[in-house]
């Protein structure tokens, strides 16, 4: 892991932009690293991590386990993931966090986020993005355990997926006041995670935060005669991708309003 800290120390807690915790999704450290070269001025302390920087450069998701899974860590571990998630957690305790993934489901980019509050609002706020999924139904994360939204940002590995988070990174720190300059706010529809739907051998047919009625086909088999297969009752999915998931199709979900309207 490394940790290039910029901008000045003051009252105001410190951004944390978060990349790589895969090391098979390195678009947020692209993304950093376009930003850095820049010299670009910052007007607030930000911490720029770029966290499994081991997995990264061996073109593997992880060395020992899946470090998103890891939280909160141990620091005397024999995992390299669980030994960096006690380092992280202790990095990032202070900080409003932002995190970079890739995903094979569209369309992209969104944002995840668990447990939350008031900061994980201004942060889906300050990313301009126009959907917001909240996760907490799925146990552990790195969002479970410090105060952050992530942002999937398209396939890994792909050019398309680094530019799409450096779009991402320089709005969210404009829109924090790390940057200068100003954007145009935002209200982005907040879905919640209730289920999830297996994989079996199944292909996924529909579209991710559109809405599948009761008796709408949303998926088809890839084997046999490739019937259709149809909603039992209406849900909302998200994170769905073919080739997304070893164990599921991906995620049902159910359209709870926008961001201001569950404020209020």
């Amino acid at each position: 892991m490394y940790c290039i800290e910029r901008g000045p120390v003051d009252d105001r807690r410190p951004i944390a932009v978060v990349a790589a915790l895969h090391g098979d999704e390195p678009c947020g450290a692209y993304a950093i690293a376009d930003l850095l070269a820049t010299d670009p001025t910052f007007h607030r302390r930000v911490k720029l991590v770029v966290a499994n920087e081991r997995a990264m450069e061996a073109g593997e998701r992880y060395v020992d386990d899946d470090l998103n899974r890891a939280f909160p860590g141990a620091p005397h571990s024999r995992s390299h993931e669980r030994r960096l998630a006690a380092r992280l957690r202790e990095e990032l305790a202070d900080a409003e966090v932002l995190t970079f993934h890739s995903t094979d489901a569209e369309p992209t980019p969104f944002a995840l986020c668990q447990n939350p509050s008031e900061t994980t609002d201004d942060v889906v706020r300050a990313t301009g993005l126009e959907h917001v999924v909240d996760i907490s139904y799925v146990d552990g994360g790195l969002e479970a355990v410090v105060d952050g939204v992530a942002v999937e940002c398209g396939p890994m590995r792909t050019r398309a997926a680094a530019e799409t988070a450096r779009d991402v990174l320089e709005r969210f720190l404009t829109a924090r006041g790390a940057l200068p300059g100003s954007v145009d706010p935002v209200d982005p529809d907040v879905y919640r995670v209730d289920g999830v739907v297996d994989r079996g051998d199944l292909a996924f047919t529909g579209r991710n935060f559109q809405r599948v009625d009761a008796g709408d086909a949303f998926a088809a088999e890839t084997t046999g005669d490739e019937r259709e297969i149809t909603a039992p009752e209406a849900f909302t999915p998200v994170l769905m991708a073919t080739e997304g998931y070893d164990d599921m199709l991906g995620f049902r979900a159910t359209h709870v309003g926008t961001l201001t309207e569950l404020e209020q």
